[in-house]
């Protein structure tokens, strides 16, 4: 789908839904064979379509006041507003951009952190990158090969998963500050799998992220096979201390994850009853993938989704935040 005619369904969902004051989680999947963006209450009501296309488009990140989100395809980054009206595309400075990781808004709201990676003299060359968003000034902080990017409430530190070049064979946690300066590991290793998907809690005081525990052996018909072990949902303070289990089962595999009622509870997107201690094989019929939300005090979780498409992609903002009547759409 082009990009002219993308914008042409974004103003028609716009047009459709107006004002969305009380959605407060973006989420893609695809449901009836049409991939896209939706909105929803957090309770799971309101369930909207955004923007729709053929290049699977996914949000990647509120804007810290709710009045705008980045979201991303295989080719574009672009802002929208949360009525379902585009406002513009991003772009990313530098030549044969390979891949851009996912972006995490600095809670003034004017930049973006993200990791990229850039083909130089056809070898791959691995970075974190702050953009500004008005002036489109792009600087790296770090050659890191850091993933999952996630900027902290105050300013001062931006924590990542490691993308397999700064750490050991085990993926952990690393923290940083918001210019690239006293990186460290946030936690050390797991011996098995790797951690992924951290995010700040909305005080700042906590991380959430989770451990896939996994090996690979060699299994007949295949030299290696990835096995799962389990899937672990992990809280530890922001200095990576006082590491906490979630009580959700370890089949549930995860696709995202992020807090939601200010801390109070956390939201993720998992496939239940997922291989254990086994390979995935040729015909396995993968179960749905869902949203849920777990209640950190009480340990209840509650399923927030159950259409057969995949859920994932998982941002959770405030209603104290969100506009509470659209803004002007453009045409």
């Amino acid at each position: 789908m082009s990009l002219s005619k993308w914008r042409v369904l974004c103003l028609l969902f716009g047009l459709l839904f107006g004002a969305v004051a009380d959605a407060k989680i973006l989420f893609n999947s695809e449901r009836d064979g049409i991939y896209g963006i939706y909105i929803m209450d957090d309770d799971g009501s309101n369930q909207t379509l955004l923007i729709a296309g053929d290049e699977r488009p996914h949000p990647e990140c509120w804007s810290p006041d709710g009045k705008q989100f980045v979201g991303a395809d295989h080719r574009h980054v672009f802002l929208m507003r949360p009525d379902g009206t585009y406002i513009r595309e991003l772009i990313i400075p530098g030549d044969d951009v390979e891949y851009v990781g996912r972006m995490s808004f600095s809670p003034d709201g004017k930049s973006l952190v993200f990791d990229m990676i850039v083909q130089i003299n056809n070898k791959p060359r691995k970075s974190i990158n702050v953009l500004n968003i008005e002036t489109g000034v792009m600087k790296e902080i770090s050659d890191s090969h850091g993933v999952l990017c996630d900027w902290s409430p105050d300013g001062k530190s931006i924590v990542f998963a490691d993308g397999g070049v700064v750490g050991e064979v085990g993926g952990t946690l690393w923290k940083m500050g918001d210019g690239g300066q006293k990186r460290r590991k946030l936690l050390p290793p797991p011996l098995k799998g790797r951690y992924k998907f951290p995010r700040w809690s909305p005080n700042g005081k906590q991380i959430v992220f989770t451990h896939q525990e996994f090996d690979w052996e060699p299994w007949p018909g295949h030299a290696l096979a990835l096995i799962d072990r389990a899937h672990r949902y992990m809280i530890c303070d922001l200095n990576g201390n006082n590491v906490k289990q979630l009580q959700i089962p370890k089949d549930w595999r995860c696709y995202g994850i992020d807090w939601m009622d200010d801390g109070e509870s956390v939201v993720f997107s998992a496939q239940q009853g997922m291989p254990l201690d086994e390979p995935i094989l040729q015909g396995f019929e993968y179960p749905p993938c869902y949203l849920y939300k777990y209640h950190i005090q009480t340990d209840e979780i509650t399923q927030l989704t159950n259409d057969p498409g995949w859920d994932q992609s998982i941002n959770w903002i405030s209603d104290d935040v969100l506009p509470v009547s659209p803004q002007g759409k453009k045409k």
